[in-house]
C-alpha cells in the first residue's frame, strides 16, 4: 500500500501526469522513502522512474554525469536529504540545480532534515490546511508597512517591508522549472535592508548550526551588530567573517504548517504554525537587494506578530 506523504509529493505537490519521468535522488538513510516514492510513481502512471541512492559528499571526487543527465531528462525531481549542509559546499547538490535550472523543463520538490517520521507526521495530511494559512497570512503582510516581533525567550524586533513582494509557501511546484520545498507553509518577504532594529532571541533552530543555548542577535539599522549566546554563537560569527551583507537581514518568515512541531532542524521547524524566522544573508531569489553567498535562518518559538 503506497503511504499517503508519497501522495502528497507526488499528486498534490508536484501534480505528477501519467506518462512523465520520474527522478528520486536520496541519501542513504532514506533509501525506505525512496522506494515508496518508486512505488506510488508507478502506481499513478509514470512512464519512467528512476530512483537512486546519492554518494556520500565527503567521499565525491568527481559528480558522476549519470546524475545530472537524469536531472535534465525529468519531468519530476524529489530529492530526500538526511541533513543540511550550509558550511560545506555540497558540490553534487549544485551540479544537479545547475542541470535543473539549464534545462528549464521540470519540477523539482526538495526535503532537507527528514526522516520517515517527519515524512509521515508532516505530509500526510496533505498540503491544504497550511497552504490556506499561508495565503491569508501572505496577504496580511501585503498590508502592512512592517510587524513587530516578540516572544517569550526575549525576542523583540521590528522589521520594515513596504514595498517588497511577499510569498505563499504553498507546496505547490507545478510549473516547468519550478522549485520548493516540503514540508510547507509559511508567508516571507525580504525586508528592507535597512529595516531591522531590537533583539532577535533565537530559541530554536538556527541553519545548521547545533543549538547549544539561545543566540541573541542584536539588530541596528537592518545589521547585526551584536551576537551573544555559547558555542553557536561562536560558530555562526565564525562562518559570516567579513561579509558585511552576511550580517545584513535577509527574510521575515512566519510559519503557517499545523502538522510541524517546532524542533531543532531549521528545515522543518520554520515551518511550524506559531514559529517566525529571521534569516541573514541572500535574498535576491525572492525579492531583496542582499548579495551574499550565505542564508541563515534562525528560527523562534511562540511568535507575537504585531502588523504596523
Amino acid at each position: 500500500m503506497v503511504p499517503r506523504w508519497a501522495g502528497t509529493v507526488l499528486q498534490d505537490s508536484l501534480g505528477l501526469r501519467p506518462g512523465e519521468r520520474v527522478l528520486v535522488l536520496a541519501d542513504r538513510p532514506l533509501a525506505p522513502a525512496a522506494a515508496a516514492l518508486d512505488e506510488a510513481a508507478r502506481a499513478l502512471g509514470a512512464a519512467e522512474v528512476k530512483a537512486h541512492l546519492l554518494p556520500d559528499p565527503d567521499r565525491l571526487q568527481v559528480v558522476p554525469r549519470w546524475i545530472t543527465d537524469a536531472v535534465r531528462s525529468a519531468d519530476a525531481i524529489v530529492s530526500l536529504r538526511a541533513a543540511l549542509r550550509l558550511a560545506a559546499e555540497d558540490a553534487l547538490m549544485r551540479a544537479a540545480l545547475d542541470a535543473f535550472h539549464r534545462a528549464r523543463r521540470g519540477r523539482w520538490v526538495s526535503m532537507a532534515q527528514v526522516d520517515v517520521s517527519v515524512l509521515e507526521t508532516a505530509l500526510a495530511p496533505g498540503l491544504a490546511e497550511a497552504a490556506a494559512r499561508a495565503r491569508a497570512l501572505a496577504a496580511r503582510l501585503r498590508a502592512a508597512a512592517g510587524v513587530r516581533l516578540t516572544a517569550p525567550g526575549g525576542t523583540d524586533l521590528q522589521l520594515t517591508f513596504a514595498g517588497r513582494p511577499v510569498h505563499a509557501d504553498t507546496g505547490w511546484v507545478r510549473q516547468p522549472g519550478d522549485f520548493g520545498n516540503l514540508p510547507a507553509g509559511e508567508a516571507y518577504v525580504a525586508p528592507d535592508e535597512t529595516g531591522a532594529e531590537g533583539l532577535l532571541v533565537v530559541d530554536v533552530a538556527l541553519g545548521d548550526i547545533p543549538l547549544d543555548r539561545p543566540v541573541a542577535l542584536r539588530f541596528r539599522r537592518g545589521r547585526v551588530a551584536e551576537v551573544t549566546g555559547g558555542e553557536a554563537a561562536a560558530e555562526l560569527r565564525r562562518r559570516l567573517g567579513k561579509d558585511p551583507w552576511a550580517w545584513t537581514v535577509g527574510e521575515l518568515g512566519l510559519g503557517t504548517n499545523p502538522h510541524v512541531r517546532p524542533c531543532g532542524r531549521v528545515a522543518v521547524a520554520e515551518k511550524a504554525l506559531g514559529t517566525a524566522h529571521v534569516a541573514l544573508g541572500g535574498n535576491l531569489a525572492f525579492g531583496g537587494r542582499n548579495p551574499a553567498s550565505t542564508h541563515y535562518d534562525c528560527v523562534i518559538a511562540a511568535a507575537d506578530v504585531r502588523f504596523l
